[in-house]
């Protein structure tokens, strides 16, 4: 083997190398940055269901409905935590509640249902809806109802019921 094509060889080696392991160190951060998120997104969970004023959360909802019905807001998703961005502009007129509780998106439906959205990765939230709103049976599959009008939505409760189970009987304690 000539000189120069083990000298080629080596820089290739040494290319590959790099490479590597610069993937590596970008999936590790990646990978770090999504356990944190998860970690973040579990402890909002028991804030939302067990230190939220349920009774003022419906009404800051309902505050959105009025909003919307009034012209005052569109009828759309608003973003208000991203991994990128700022929030929404429009967020500044949201009741300072909702904003406490740091939602990625609240989505207001031109019916007047509110959605917080908690998280994008992990779906649940909170079910905000106008007064004499029906709610369907498909709705009462996958939340629990915490007021009238007011709904905890949880996406792992399709797939486990059973967890659905224990965050009712822990609202219950709740109640007490």
């Amino acid at each position: 083997m000539k000189r120069r094509d083990k000298w080629i060889l080596i820089v290739v080696i040494i290319g590959c190398g790099a490479f590597g392991i610069a993937m590596i160190a970008h999936f590790g951060y990646t990978a770090v940055q999504a356990m944190r998120f998860l970690k973040w997104t579990q402890t909002r969970r028991p804030v939302l269901l067990y230190q939220t004023d349920y009774r003022a959360l419906l009404e800051a909802g309902r505050e959105l409905s009025r909003q919307v019905a009034a012209g005052r807001l569109e009828p759309r998703r608003y973003r208000i935590r991203q991994f990128s961005g700022d929030p929404d502009p429009e967020t500044k007129q949201f009741p300072q509640l909702i904003m406490d509780l740091n939602p990625s998106v609240v989505h207001i439906r031109k019916d007047g249902q509110v959605d917080l959205g908690m998280s994008p990765s992990c779906p649940y939230g909170i079910l905000v809806f106008p007064e004499d709103y029906k709610v369907s049976e498909l709705d009462k599959v996958w939340a629990i109802k915490l007021l009238d009008g007011l709904w905890y939505y949880d996406e792992d409760f399709r797939k486990h019921p059973e967890h659905k189970k224990e965050v009712e009987e822990l609202l219950k304690k709740r109640k007490k």
